[in-house]
């Protein structure tokens, strides 16, 4: 894979925990950073243990 693919991979599976993230508390900006800092990986472990949004 070319260094583009690879970002372009990464940057795709950052948005996943961005839009995974939209309904937690930190929201889906918060992920979304959160695993461009970190990794996705990271990002979607903090994912299961956060709380959801209260209504």
């Amino acid at each position: 894979m070319d260094v583009v693919e690879l970002v372009l991979v990464y940057l795709a599976l950052c948005l996943v925990a961005g839009i995974v993230g939209r309904n937690r508390r930190i929201g889906f900006w918060g992920f979304l950073f959160c695993s461009i800092v970190f990794t996705p990986v990271i990002s979607l472990l903090f994912l299961y243990f956060a709380t959801p949004r209260r209504a």
